[in-house]
């Protein structure tokens, strides 16, 4: 009786395992740094000050919410705002819930999120999954720098070619505010000839 409930949960395990690999990537349209900064409504440098998961109300999906603190606020927030956003997927009475290719956050710290308008129940989500999430951290010397993580993330190209995300290359955080900054500067200026 114990081999053969052994070799039952073997077998779902191995199952589960095989449909993990199956299922370990999602596609998504493919972003520059660019389309990511002019198609975010909201994008930030902020601390996760709290994640949670939860039940929806019709108890079909996991939702987990994500706090967080604007450090610095680039396009569409201020310092000190607080930023909630939703994402699918999580755990909650026991069940967990994995949407491949969703950003994880971690309470405590530092990141900057390019995040879409609000959706219906009124929650901003981040821009292309994983792309629209670098991790801050502290290089050798003291000085911040940024690095996405898109493991397991495909994206599509406009002309519908479909390969695997690569990440960005890790870059200092003020480099890479600049150049965020300079992008949405140089689509907002237009040049009025004087009289």
């Amino acid at each position: 009786m114990k081999r053969s409930r052994s070799a039952v949960i073997v077998a779902l395990a191995a199952f589960a395992l095989l449909g993990a690999s199956v299922a370990g990537a999602t596609t998504v349209q493919k972003f520059s740094l660019s389309d990511l900064a002019k198609k975010s409504e909201t994008i930030a440098v902020a601390r996760v000050d709290d994640v949670s998961s939860r039940w929806d109300d019709s108890h079909k999906e996991i939702y987990t919410y994500i706090s967080l603190k604007v450090l610095d606020g680039v396009k569409g927030s201020r310092k000190n705002d607080v930023l909630t956003i939703r994402q699918i997927g999580g755990s909650a009475e026991g069940k967990i819930s994995v949407v491949p290719g969703m950003p994880t956050f971690a309470k405590g710290e530092e990141v900057v999120v390019f995040l879409s308008p609000k959706d219906r129940a009124g929650y901003p989500w981040v821009m292309g999954l994983q792309q629209g999430k670098y991790t801050v951290s502290m290089d050798s010397n003291g000085f911040k720098q940024v690095r996405n993580d898109v493991d397991g993330l495909k994206t599509m190209s406009l002309g519908g070619a479909v390969d695997e995300a690569k990440p960005a290359p890790v870059q200092p955080l003020a480099s890479f505010l600049e150049g965020i900054r300079t992008d949405l500067g140089a689509g907002a200026v237009q040049y009025q000839p004087t009289e």
